[in-house]
């Protein structure tokens, strides 16, 4: 690739970083994102639902500067490296001058790589880190594996879910004669021993707590209770997240690979494909599961572009662009003035955390003074990790116990009050009826309850102060 496609797939790369930051500019944290945030704050090898990634960056983000922008950052520019690798695998599948760059549009424009390059989530880094790894993969050759191994690397302290190119990579030895070529050098042996000396301190990590992170991950990603709308979720979700024209021409395009390079690109990104729809049939799944593969899909779908006549071709890449811009649009405007959304989940993730705790440390400053304890650095006991990250977050508290729901990192860092200390529960009404049963106190005090407003509609909440912890039962 000439210096001046280069230039060009850098400036596509840059675009879509600058509108995605555009488009969640002044919005808060969502509750996943301040969670994650909260991970930040005791940097460490793994943690109990991913892989470090997330937090390193999240680190990385707050030491530029206080706000919300600032945390996104990193992630945003990894969503910007997303869209740039597409255009570079997008090269390695078609010889057209015209792949690279409709390979970084269509990246630029997929929906759902728009968001989730937008904020502080795992699937930022994963999806930088596996599209680099499926353009290096598709123009591996002799030491050019070891770059391969850094990103594979790099993409498993991101996601777990990118353990899946171990068995892509197997299932590649019989389909591709080229790599088994290939692994008569010591390359590509070399590539794997990096990419698993890059994620065994999260292994190890994992194993002394007894591999719960990845048995939290498998039990969650192959769990059951599915139904026929779960399902048609799912694929709404796809055609939606990565595109109609992305995800019809990319899956098209893959399953008939023929050169050494499609067959690579078509094993890295249609496994994950084939394992989360798999999972969708058994149980619950989230539509960006798959979405570390969808840069490489929009190259493999540019490459089809390609194929096509020169009017159609441009006409589909026209619709998908479209397509991409009026969802980012349409997102910005009604996140900040929910109107078609307000008092949806969808507008109650983003709005009203900074208003709750506000009210959360005034009807604190009560409980406190009733049970003995410093308003200002409580022990806190909360109904879900997400309220206390989003308490930790704009509340400035610090130490938080377990939760009333499911296991979180909270469990695994294990805070407890100190015997006789007083402490508050935090919740959205009474005290949650999970708390009790595990927790030993005395001097229970009245339930403060306030809201907090947000566009559409109201959050409430309840501060309970406790005089005495006496331990666990």
């Amino acid at each position: 690739m000439d210096r001046r496609a280069l230039a060009k797939l850098l400036g596509i790369a840059a675009l879509a970083a600058v509108a995605r930051a555009a488009m969640v500019a002044g919005l808060e944290l969502y509750s996943d994102e301040a969670y994650y945030w909260l991970w930040s704050r005791r940097l460490a090898p793994g943690y109990f639902d991913h892989p470090p990634m997330v937090a390193w960056l999240a680190a990385l983000g707050t030491s530029f500067s206080g706000g919300e922008g600032w945390l996104r950052l990193p992630f945003v520019v990894c969503g910007g490296l997303a869209v740039l690798f597409a255009g570079l695998c997008a090269g390695e599948l078609s010889r057209d001058p015209r792949a690279p760059i409709w390979g970084a549009l269509l990246a630029a424009a997929a929906p759902l790589l728009s968001l989730t390059g937008a904020l502080c989530l795992p699937d930022a880094p994963a999806e930088a880190a596996y599209a680099a790894a499926a353009w290096l993969l598709a123009r591996a050759r002799g030491k050019g594996w070891l770059w391969a191994g850094l990103a594979v690397g790099l993409a498993l302290l991101a996601k777990y879910t990118a353990a899946l190119l171990a068995p892509a990579l197997l299932l590649l030895v019989l389909w591709d004669p080229a790599l088994r070529r290939e692994l008569r050098a010591p390359w590509p042996w070399l590539a794997g021993a990096l990419a698993v000396a890059l994620f065994l301190p999260t292994l190890r990590w994992d194993a002394e707590r007894g591999f719960a992170s990845i048995a939290f991950q498998l039990h969650h990603g192959f769990g059951s209770g599915t139904s026929l709308r779960r399902v048609g979720e799912y694929v709404a979700g796809q055609l939606l997240g990565a595109g109609p024209v992305t995800l019809a021409l990319g899956l098209a395009v893959l399953v008939r690979a023929r050169s050494s390079a499609e067959k690579r690109v078509a094993a890295a990104t249609l496994l994950p494909f084939a394992v989360t729809t798999w999972s969708a049939l058994r149980g619950p799944v989230e539509a960006n599961w798959p979405s570390l593969a969808y840069p490489a899909l929009c190259a493999a779908a540019a490459a089809g572009l390609c194929r096509l006549a020169e009017p159609l071709a441009r006409r589909l890449l026209a619709l998908s662009l479209a397509l991409g811009l009026v969802l980012v649009v349409a997102f910005g405007k009604e996140e900040r003035r929910p109107a078609l959304i307000a008092g949806t989940a969808a507008a109650e993730r983003f709005h009203g955390w900074r208003a709750f705790a506000r009210e959360a440390r005034a009807a604190a400053g009560a409980a406190c003074a009733e049970a003995g304890c410093d308003p200002s650095d409580p022990f806190v006991f909360a109904s879900s990790y997400q309220l206390a990250s989003e308490l930790a977050y704009y509340g400035g508290w610090r130490r938080f116990g377990f939760t009333a729901e499911r296991p979180s990192q909270l469990d695994v860092w294990g805070d407890r009050p100190r015997p006789g200390e007083p402490f508050l529960v935090v919740g959205d009404g009474e005290v949650p009826p999970a708390f009790r049963p595990r927790v030993r106190a005395e001097g229970e005090g009245p339930t403060h309850r306030f809201l907090a407003p947000w566009p559409g509609a109201v959050r409430s909440g309840s501060v309970t102060g406790f005089a005495r912890y006496l331990g666990l039962r």
